[in-house]
């Protein structure tokens, strides 16, 4: 039972939607299923944000490099998006990639903005819920 739960988690770490399959398919519980995966997702989550953090620093501490015409349009279209598109409505899409990009792009883009944080953590905890809904007939196979 132990290993079983701990598959899930493991697999929720990178794909939160798909790893419910896994818990119903070795016979866990709906409730075990959603707290295995909801726990492997925040774990997930907050590891890579935070790595990428560690990384990030590591790379760019010394590195300093001129603003060239390509860095400068680059810029401008990630402003652009991040006006055009509220964080709201963008931070809730990116659980469809998978759990190590979504915290990359939110620990690059949003890190200025707090409640992206929770609202990320939120995020990961509802597609495990709904990856759970999802798979759940696999149950009664």
């Amino acid at each position: 039972m132990f290993w079983k739960i701990v598959s899930v988690v493991l697999a929720s770490i990178l794909k939160t939607f798909f790893a419910p399959a896994a818990g119903f398919a070795a016979g866990l519980s709906f409730g075990t299923t959603f707290a295995a995966s909801a726990v492997g997702a925040i774990i997930g989550f907050v590891f890579f944000y935070f790595l990428f953090d560690k990384i990030s620093n590591f790379y760019y501490k010394n590195r300093k490099k001129a603003m060239t015409a390509k860095r400068i349009k680059r810029a401008r279209k990630i402003v652009m998006m991040k006006k055009k598109y509220p964080v709201w409505l963008f931070v809730p899409m990116l659980p469809v990639t998978s759990i190590p990009v979504m915290a990359v792009i939110v620990r690059r883009f949003f890190h200025h903005n707090k409640p992206v944080f929770a609202l990320s953590l939120l995020t990961v905890t509802l597609f495990a819920l709904v990856g759970c809904l999802v798979f759940s007939p696999i149950q009664y196979l």
